[in-house]
């Protein structure tokens, strides 16, 4: 991670983080000026959403996320005057039909208008392939200085919709990388499925010992279950190997990725 990057409060996922002192280093943070009620407009409706413009730097990739076996645009539109808490929208435009849904954003209070939102998210980051049907969205949320927080996305039910975890958690994001010396997390996949979290972290404070996790979400009716989990304690000295046998050091998402943007 950039160590450039800024934090945007505690939003970490609560099953998943092992890094939430990252969170509380904040690196730059512009002032929030309050925004008056007059600068504000409207929350868009969806059915506006293809008229809404491309949000700079918000990422354009393409995959089939309806499953028809064509592949679709995907981006994030923009209302400049709504809240940033309901005027960002993915957007999914496929041959026959455009699915949208809202990708809330906060900072803190006041809820800025988007023309007043600094920050580099939410973009589209990947589109992956975590079912044997259709491809999902991976949205950049938010970042801390060495955590990035992300959310899944695809069509459940005929409606575009942010996917949920089962166990729950928080916001139903994922936070990945972290720092090496305290613990960090990536994210692997296999083509169709399991999403695949590895976490390292040491076990003391002499970092000694090391413990690595690897937990297997299966993806079903916009849900991500637990469907196996594995754990071991290492000496330092071996926390190289296993991190190689396990695949940690690679892009996140390695093993189902149809098309990368930006780096998260």
């Amino acid at each position: 991670m950039d160590a450039a990057h800024l934090s945007r409060g505690n939003r970490l996922p609560l099953a998943i983080l092992v890094t939430a002192s990252a969170l509380g280093v904040a690196i730059g943070v512009r002032s929030t000026a309050s925004a008056t009620p007059n600068a504000l407009g409207p929350c868009p409706r969806l059915s506006e959403a293809p008229n809404l413009p491309q949000r700079p730097g918000g990422g354009l990739l393409r995959g089939d996320v309806d499953g028809d076996g064509v592949r679709d645009r995907v981006s994030i539109r923009y209302a400049a005057k709504a809240r940033a808490s309901c005027g960002f929208l993915l957007v999914v435009e496929t041959r026959s039909k455009t699915f949208a849904a809202r990708v809330p954003e906060e900072y803190k209070p006041p809820d800025l208008p988007v023309s007043q939102w600094s920050f580099a998210e939410p973009f589209v980051a990947l589109i992956v392939r975590l079912d044997a049907y259709r491809s999902q969205v991976v949205v950049a949320r938010s970042h801390g200085a060495a955590v990035v927080n992300v959310s899944l996305h695809g069509i459940v039910a005929g409606r575009l919709a942010q996917l949920h975890f089962s166990p729950q958690l928080y916001a139903d994001q994922l936070s990945l990388f972290g720092t090496v010396g305290t613990g960090d997390t990536n994210a692997r996949c296999r083509w169709n499925g399991p999403l695949i979290i590895l976490r390292r972290s040491p076990t003391s404070a002499t970092g000694q010992r090391w413990r690595f996790d690897r937990i297997e979400y299966r993806l079903a009716g916009g849900r991500f279950t637990v469907t196996r989990t594995r754990s071991t304690v290492v000496s330092e000295a071996e926390t190289a190997k296993v991190s190689r046998r396990w695949g940690f050091d690679v892009k996140p998402f390695t093993g189902c990725a149809i098309a990368r943007g930006r780096r998260l």
